[in-house]
């Protein structure tokens, strides 16, 4: 099975790289750097990839791998992150960053007390999101920013061999 997998991501990225339309606005896409990469790849693209996952807009896979493209990141490391609010996971990390956001600007929570009003009708437009836009988007681009900071500092300097000698050390037998 792991032999077959292997086999079909070659496939697919040899296909990516024959494409006419990447090869024609993206040239430098064949490097080896956006595929294999090294650490400081992988590192950008934590960042690039948890900032773009946090932003409330469609399309952050996107994002995510123009912006990887650009900063010379790991391409599938920044889309695979990016992917970590899909339908079922976006809603609970957006109020996450809401939340965030009314505590870093001093704003009340207005989920309470727009409950009776429905999500998306043209009451809630007029009424409950000119208040609630800019504590939303600065919370999730804080939060953004910050996971994505962490992520690129434990993925720049971390050492496996570190982690192993501190595993040996404390579970050596006396």
């Amino acid at each position: 099975m792991i032999r077959f997998l292997k086999l079909k991501m070659h496939q697919i990225g040899r296909a990516t790289k024959r494409s006419a339309f990447l090869n024609k606005y993206f040239p430098k896409f064949k490097d080896r750097i956006y595929w294999a990469g090294d650490k400081k790849s992988f590192a950008r693209a934590g960042f690039i990839g948890s900032f773009s996952m946090m932003l409330p807009i469609p399309f952050q896979m996107v994002l995510g791998s123009v912006g990887a493209y650009y900063f010379r990141a790991n391409i599938p490391l920044a889309t695979a992150l990016a992917w970590i609010t899909n339908p079922l996971t976006m809603w609970p990390i957006w109020y996450g960053g809401y939340v965030f956001g009314t505590w870093v600007l001093g704003t009340p929570d207005l989920f309470a007390a727009s409950a009776h009003i429905t999500i998306g009708s043209e009451l809630w437009f007029d009424e409950v999101f000119p208040l609630i836009w800019k504590p939303f988007y600065i919370g999730n681009m804080l939060l953004g920013t910050i996971i994505g900071a962490l992520m690129y500092v434990s993925i720049a300097y971390f050492k496996l061999s570190m982690v192993t000698s501190f595993l040996r050390r404390t579970f050596a037998k006396h």
